[in-house]
């Protein structure tokens, strides 16, 4: 380009920057300047200009546009140089603009995808025949794990021919397409067999294309009539009009070649690889598959003999040695994959599970599908319905003795310090790792700062490797379940939690299993975390809307059925104390809150060290479709040191991880004998002969003191007042304070703690301190509150820094001491077990008063892990080198070795499912649409083993083939029925002959019940029918008995005989052949156990006949030699292991020096023959035998042989009822073999040939139900439960017949604290309105007080309410009565007894009516804590009351209620917590 034309366009564009640059001036000219405007597409407004305007003002105006000209140039000019700059413009040396520039097309078109020519893949994963781009270098170490190389992606093409022509082999072929590619190849045909249907499946230029390989165009003449002119227009025909009309018309193709067209497409024909099998047609001449069968079965027997390593050329139904993708792509495919119900929820894909894999686990699951291929076939080849027979006979064993998750609790699986290397403890060689849910793979902690350079949370302490662990899990978003012991440090973990949500503006739901714990959590989050911090209680709620949350779990509970709108916005749920889910009572909370969670909440679960937490955490991870990380630890911050207190000291008898000491044991035994035994003691010791023939030389000590009630109890005797005084003032001697004694009563923690009243161990200074927070406390309450009796007690104790603990003591001063104690100003705190329960109060020492509680139901030891769970309150970390606990011995023996030793190093208690279905719970979900009743119970912890079980051994896969194979033998039954002749009516024949085997077996195992040969019925020589179709292939057939069933057949410690078999010589049916070349009857003679013999042109066999084989025993018994039949193996040739002289030989086994000689005369010779038939003499038995065998088939089918009168053979066992029973049992007995005998089928001499296909048949049928009933919602425990439950609903009117909750169903799901059904009936008969405000919370009050007390009603209360309080009653037995019609196992009285204490009916009464509290505390003997506990669950309940009454639409009622309720807060009930204010 010219330097003129440069010199144009910038001309050109001063031209421009000049029009512009007048349109933004003023024009004197309107009309111009409008004109000037609309030719250059700029609208401006109207402007007005004075008339007069002089000429001077027109020369300004005239240099003003000549100094704006040069303001322009310039500007010009430097814009210029700026872009030029910038290389957007041409400088001196480019002339050319960018603008002149053509633009290319691509800027507007988007880019067209090319697909890349190579890609990378590991080298231990490279298909067969797959091309590596460039060269690969041969040296690779040995540590390498694997290679990546690159890959030519045409070469990992199905079409690939490749250069070793392995093309057609599917071990080769790559997985292609989707799951919709997939069942469009299954619509087409052509699913599992390479393009069988070409013609029809695909168009000319593809079938060109693809079908050049020679192994197609080979094909034998049975594919070539599918590839005919003819057969292309049909199948094109049957794609335009539809398989229907096209299998009208018969034009339809119902099977791949090679398979037959009247079976249709079998299981391995849609799921296994066929291009085997058009080889084979290909190699073997187009010889039909049914044809070599035969052939294909030994070929298979000898490739499984070879260990599945066959050659090119094996048999057509051998399996490929290993398999790609094919079996795993349908287990892992949503449509194909596990499922144990309808459920749509309940899919078992592992889809997540697999990305992770590494190759030797890869490898072994390949190789262990591969085995399972061969078996598979092999069985089919055999019998389809064998295989499915043994199958199902397999897994209904398998799942009978299903067993959880094996773990070792005694493993450490604490992380390394070194970080570790990440792999997982488990084995990488089993492929059943793959599909667990519970992870124990511990990440690198070894730069751990360096991973977590922003953390949400910072402590000002060096995190343990446990808590490293769980922080970077937490940070990946990661399902955690933290395993501990006490005082571990599992509240970081939370923390941090608390601080992601904090730091995502999400929510963080912390749960306590008791208000207390939740109470005391609030304080310290709220210390830590500031005013973001909300307390949700039954009776309070505070910060609601912070990011952290703290409620119990019945709270969450009742949020979750609400659908609460606070739980769109959670992210985490800690639940802590995870392990309180063995609570009987409120354990199944847990359950159904975990159930409930949505899927995008992440759970963290903090619990005590538990045996089965993986089986825990699998349940989890398998409920919620995410996996748990399991982080175990067995490290203790302060390890403990295990003391007895006997005879004024302790003595070690367990320090740290070390084992059980025995010396320190014995020395707190000896300290606890008398002085004078002692003294006799050590003189035995010191060989004093003096002090042999004393006491205790004889091994008899002489109490103390006289024992009371039994002997083996003298350990369990309570400690006096000077006990403990003694050791109160060890303990505080020996430095030992603060400390904890356990006590498990609260009436023994008062009596202890009052007999310390000389005690004092606080300081002048502690006093003061106590004094002044006391005062503060006490200060909360009115004046006739602080003069209370505990009040008083209590603040006069604490002072001389002795507290109690336990649910007896007021909310307020409980708090009050847990807050002392925590501060160091409580020396000695007596408590019970609920102290140990997640409240954070460490201290030095923790002392047993005894080992023995009442749990409810008895009296019993402690178990392990409760022992641990209170024994780790001792132990301060950072102030404490070893935890102190002490076990007090105050009666003549500490307590058995074996039961602390147990106590000791035992495993902790496993975590138990409690679930149970309440009305509450099944009214709920019923009413919502995300959850069924069925789905709950089915995802519950106590079905987690048995749906497991379900889901490991693909049921419901094996369904559908049973189910495919039992619809395909009742076809061939059906067509089969001309073949049947004189044998019609076999299917009826089965069922009756079943009948009578049934029969026979109950009356022959009651029998045996007694020993011996059931009263003659099993005597050798007794002539039987037998039938053992599937097995041995004989139906009816003669049997002598040769060895009556005896106790060594029988099921050990049961009598049960139901596994009892008996020898039998049995004859075989005329169809049956044998062999010479058997290789199963070389080596067996006459004798052995399943040997075949011939007699009379007819073979035996000697069985094992069980008794359910038995069809009928015959009153025909003939004398013969059993021992001649069967020689039963003696004991000593049985293996011992005790005797030295197990392995000599006995002069009967050892050589005959005499052995060729015969002996004239001798009986029994063997060798000789019987002259009159030339037989030798076990031949001539056995024709005997035979002769009777014959007879007896030959009077069955004519006349029928007699029956054995079963009465005679049990005439001595049974008398009265139980002789009546049998004998009708006999005549049921005989009228079944009567019935039998009329079909046509039991005369047919080849019965066994027909009854066989029916006994298949109906056996497949059986299982295939039972398989069907495992997969159905009926399997489930908890099922016949439910329908129960919810027929009683129906009857009172809570459902309708189409399970619609009713308005009493509603009702009742507003109660939640009591029992919901009493509160409904209550609500709808009308009794609440007829009662006071004050009177109402009174007759509430028997539903919620718990404790046992005077239950007889004061007759200063109104009638009214005693009226009420009948009423109440009435209700509840009728309640029970309901129940228990329906077929619940309740007791209406027990029911009524449980549900309905009284106790607290005139406490309550008089409360709500205004009298002080010491006053109600006059009228009855309950503790003050329990009556406070009592009136606040209360006044929650008449908030669900007032509910209620909203619901049914009754305005007197809910304002009653509000009354009620605020009737009862006030004064010490309702003080506010120490923690909260």
């Amino acid at each position: 380009m010219s330097d003129n034309q440069t010199m144009s366009h910038e001309e050109r564009a001063r031209s421009k920057l000049r029009t512009l640059g007048e349109l933004l001036g003023k024009s004197n000219n309107a009309t111009n300047s409008d004109a000037l405007s609309a030719s250059t597409g700029i609208t401006r407004p109207p402007q007005e200009y004075d008339d007069d305007v002089s000429v001077s003002t027109a020369a300004a105006n005239n240099t003003a546009d000549r100094t704006k000209n040069n303001e322009i140039d310039s500007a010009m000019e430097a814009m210029k140089d700026a872009l030029a700059g910038f290389g957007v413009v041409s400088g001196p040396q480019d002339p050319e603009q960018v603008w002149q520039r053509p633009i290319p097309s691509s800027l507007f078109q988007p880019p067209k995808y090319v697909p890349s020519l190579t890609t990378i893949m590991p080298l231990s994963r490279l298909p067969p025949g797959a091309k590596i781009r460039g060269t690969r270098s041969d040296k690779t170490s040995d540590s390498e794990e694997d290679e990546l190389v690159e890959v030519w992606t045409y070469s990992l093409s199905s079409d690939y021919d490749g250069e070793a022509g392995n093309n057609n082999d599917p071990n080769h072929r790559p997985l292609q397409g989707n799951l919709s590619s997939k069942l469009v190849e299954y619509t087409r045909g052509t699913m599992g067999v390479r393009r069988p249907f070409r013609p029809g499946g695909m168009e000319e230029e593809d079938a060109a294309d693809n079908y050049e390989d020679d192994a197609f165009n080979n094909l034998s003449s049975l594919e070539s009539e599918y590839l005919s002119e003819e057969a292309t227009m049909n199948a094109r025909q049957a794609l335009t009009m539809g398989s229907k009309k096209a299998w009208e018309k018969g034009i339809l193709i119902k099977a791949p070649p090679g398979v037959s067209f009247s079976e249709g497409l079998r299981y391995e024909d849609v799921f296994n690889d066929g291009d085997q099998l058009l080889k084979s047609e290909k190699d073997e001449g187009g010889v039909p598959v049914d044809k070599t069968v035969a052939m294909d079965v030994e070929k298979g027997r000898e490739t499984a003999n070879r260990g599945g390593q066959g050659g090119q050329g094996g048999s057509t139904l051998s399996a490929p040695t290993a398999t790609m993708w094919d079996k795993s792509y349908f287990e892992d495919d949503s449509l194909f994959g596990d499922s144990t119900s309808g459920s749509d929820s309940e899919s078992d894909d592992d889809d997540s599970e697999k990305g992770d894999q590494t190759d030797e686990l890869e490898k072994a699951a390949k190789d262990e599908r591969a085995k399972e291929t061969i078996a598979s076939t092999l069985a089919e080849s055999q019998s389809p319905t064998d295989e499915i027979d043994s199958l199902l006979l397999e897994l209904t064993q398998s799942l009978a003795s299903t067993k959880p998750l094996s773990e070792s609790p005694e493993a450490s699986i604490h992380p390394p310090v070194s970080g570790g290397t990440g792999k997982e403890t488990t084995s990488k060689n089993d492929p059943k790792t793959r599909k667990s849910w519970a992870v124990t793979e511990y990440l690198p902690i070894n730069d751990f700062h360096s991973l977590l350079p922003n953390p949400a949370l910072t402590f000002p302490f060096e995190l343990d490797d446990f808590q490293k662990q769980a922080v970077l899990r937490l940070e990946r978003s990661e399902c955690v379940f933290l395993a501990a012991h006490t005082s571990a440090g599992k509240t970081v973990c939370a923390e941090y939690a608390i601080a992601l949500a904090k730091k995502h503006c999400t929510r963080a739901i912390y749960t306590s299993p008791i208000k207390a714990l939740s109470n005391q959590k609030y304080r310290d989050f709220r210390n830590k975390f500031g005013e973001d911090v909300g307390l949700i209680t039954g009776d309070m709620q505070i910060g609601a809307d912070g990011s952290c949350l703290i409620m119990t779990t019945e709270i969450l509970r009742s949020m979750l059925y609400r659908g609460a709108d606070l739980i769109r916005d959670i992210e985490w749920v800690i639940f802590d104390e995870v392990h309180y889910i063995n609570d009987s009572e409120r354990g199944v909370v847990w359950e159904e809150v975990i159930i409930m969670l949505p899927d995008y909440v992440n759970l963290i679960f903090l619990s005590a060290t538990t045996p089965n937490t993986i089986e825990f955490s699998e349940w989890i991870g398998r409920t919620k479709r995410k996996p748990v990380h399991v982080i175990r630890t067995n490290y203790r911050p302060v390890p403990l040191s295990h003391h007895l207190w006997a005879g004024l000291k302790m003595h070690k008898i367990m320090e740290g991880k070390q084992g059980f000491t025995p010396k320190g044991y014995a020395e707190a035994s000896k300290a606890l004998l008398p002085a004078s035994v002692r003294a006799a003691a050590e003189k035995a010791k010191n060989g004093d002969k003096g002090g042999t023939n004393s006491a205790a030389g004889r091994g008899k000590p002489v109490p103390s003191r006289p024992a009371s009630g039994s002997k083996m109890s003298t350990w369990q005797q309570q400690g006096s007042k000077q006990d403990w005084i003694s050791l109160t003032r060890y303990l505080e001697r020996e430095g030992l304070m603060p400390t904890v004694v356990f006590s498990f009563s609260k009436k023994k923690c008062e009596e202890i703690a009052a007999s310390l009243q000389s005690l004092d161990l606080n300081t002048a200074a502690e006093r003061n301190l106590v004094m002044s927070f006391t005062i503060q406390t006490v200060a909360r309450l009115s004046l006739n509150d602080q003069a209370l009796p505990q009040v008083v007690k209590t603040v006069e104790m604490v002072k001389r820094g002795i507290g109690v603990h336990h649910g007896g003591l007021l909310p307020i001063l409980k708090e009050m001491v847990e807050i002392l104690f925590s501060r160091g100003l409580v020396k000695i705190l007596f408590a019970t077990e609920t102290f140990a329960m997640g409240v954070n109060m460490p201290a030095r020492c923790v002392v047993f008063n005894s080992i023995r509680k009442h749990d409810g139901v008895q009296f019993r030891e402690l178990q392990p892990g409760e022992y641990t769970q209170m024994a780790g309150r001792a132990g301060r970390r950072g102030l404490d080198k070893v935890g102190t606990v002490v076990m007090c011995c105050f009666g003549d023996t500490p307590p058995p070795q074996t039961l602390l030793k147990n106590m000791l190093t035992g495993s902790s208690t496993k975590l138990q499912s409690q679930f149970r279905l309440t009305y509450t719970m099944i009214l709920n979900l019923l009413r919502v649409e995300d959850m069924s009743v069925e789905g709950m119970i089915k995802r519950s912890f106590s079905e987690f083993a048995a749906q497991r079980a379900l889901t490991t051994n693909d049921y419901p896969k094996l369904l559908v083939r049973g189910t495919k194979t039992l619809l395909k033998l009742d076809e061939e039954f059906k067509q089969d029925g001309d073949s049947r002749i004189s044998c019609e009516d076999v299917e009826e024949y089965y069922f009756a002959s079943r009948n009578v085997l049934s029969s026979s077996k109950e009356l022959l195992s009651y029998l045996l019940s007694s020993g011996g040969t059931g009263g003659g019925a099993f005597v050798a020589g007794r002539v039987v029918l037998v039938t053992s179709a599937r097995k041995h292939n004989y139906v009816r057939a003669p049997a002598l008995v040769l060895r009556a069933p005896d106790s060594s057949s029988k099921s050990s410690n049961s009598g049960s005989t139901d596994d009892a078999v008996c020898i039998c010589m049995v004859l075989l049916p005329q169809s049956f052949t044998c062999s010479k070349d058997d290789e199963q009857q070389k080596g067996l003679k006459l004798g052995a156990l399943n040997f075949i013999g011939e007699a009379q042109s007819r073979f035996f066999a000697i069985h094992k006949v069980h008794l359910d084989d038995i069809l009928l025993v015959s009153s025909t018994k003939h004398k013969i030699d059993s021992k001649a039949f069967y020689k039963e193996k003696s004991a000593r040739q049985m293996p011992s292991f005790g005797n030295a002289f197990a392995g000599a030989k006995s002069m009967k086994d050892r050589d005959d020096p005499f052995a060729g000689m015969k002996v004239r005369g001798k009986k029994g010779d063997t060798s000789s023959q019987n002259k009159a038939t030339g037989l030798s003499q076990e031949a001539q038995l056995a024709d005997d035998a035979m002769s009777y065998l014959v007879n007896a088939e030959h009077a069955e089918l004519n006349s029928g042989l007699d029956l054995l009168d079963l009465r005679e053979c049990a005439k001595n066992m049974h008398q009265g009822n139980s002789a009546m029973e049998f004998g009708t049992a006999c005549d049921r007995l005989e009228h079944d073999v009567a019935f039998a005998r009329q079909f046509r089928s039991h005369y047919h001499p080849n019965l066994e040939l027909h009854y066989v296909t029916v006994d298949r048949k109906e056996t497949l049928r059986a299982r295939v139900g039972t398989l069907r009933h495992l997969l159905s919602n009926e399997s489930l425990q908890l099922f016949p439960d439910f329908l129960q439950r919810k027929a009683m609903l129906q009857s009172l009117g809570y459902l309708d017949e189409n399970d619609t909750v009713c308005l009493k169903g509603r009702v009742a799901c507003e109660v939640n604290t009591c029992e919901g059904l009493i509160v409904t009936e209550m609500v709808f008969e009308g009794m609440l309105n007829e009662l006071e405000p004050a009177e109402i919370v009174a007759a509430l009050s028997a539903l919620l007080f718990q404790e046992k007390s005077d239950e007889d009603l004061d007759s200063e209360l109104p009638e009214r309410l005693v009226s009420s309080c009948d009423r109440i009653k009435n209700i509840a037995i009728m309640l029970g009565q309901r129940q228990k019609d329906f077929g619940l196992p309740i007791d209406p009285l027990e029911f009524c007894a449980t549900s309905l204490k009284m106790g607290l009916v005139h406490v309550v009464y008089e409360w709500a009516c205004g009298v002080p509290f010491s006053s109600i505390c006059e009228l009855t003997d309950v503790q003050e804590g329990s009556i406070v506990r009592c009136i606040t669950r209360l006044d929650e309940l008449c908030r669900e009351v007032r509910n209620c009454a909203r619901v049914v639409g009754n305005p007197t009622l809910y304002i009653k209620m509000e009354a009620a309720s605020e009737a009862i807060k006030r004064d010490i009930v309702f003080a506010s917590s120490l923690y909260v204010s």
